[in-house]
């Protein structure tokens, strides 16, 4: 019996040391962590100067009519010196497409706005 009690004892210190180092080892990591430069997120880049850019709103862009549809197109900056428009399809008052765009962004909102709005028409053309 006193064997298997010496053997408990030696368990329990090898799970103490074994939770002190690893904590050890965890404090060590949030130091190091902490010291080094914060990754970068991804949040768009957008200049200091909103307008240097031409940062676009919520508000459509441009709102056009095509073959009875109504084309809604919205404009974002991405970062500098990259943008990409996104349109929403109405037909008869109702959506009928939201969010729709070219997958590939632009050097500026208006060959954006372009690229979105022949998209929109091809997919009027296609579906409509």
């Amino acid at each position: 019996m006193a064997a298997s009690g010496s053997k408990a004892c030696w368990f329990g210190l090898g799970v103490l040391l074994g939770v002190a180092a690893g904590g050890a080892l965890a404090r060590a990591a949030r130091a190091d962590a902490a010291q080094r430069e914060p990754l970068q997120s991804d949040a768009p880049l957008l200049p200091a100067d909103v307008t240097a850019d031409q940062v676009l709103t919520d508000a459509a862009t441009d709102v056009l009519e095509y073959r009875g549809f109504v084309i809604h197109v919205f404009c974002h900056a991405l970062g500098m010196g990259r943008f990409k428009a996104l349109c929403d399809i109405w037909e008869s008052g109702a959506v009928v497409l939201e969010g729709g765009a070219p997958p590939t962004t632009h050097a500026t909102p208006d060959e954006a706005r372009s690229a979105a709005i022949a998209w929109a028409q091809q997919w009027v053309q296609r579906n409509g």
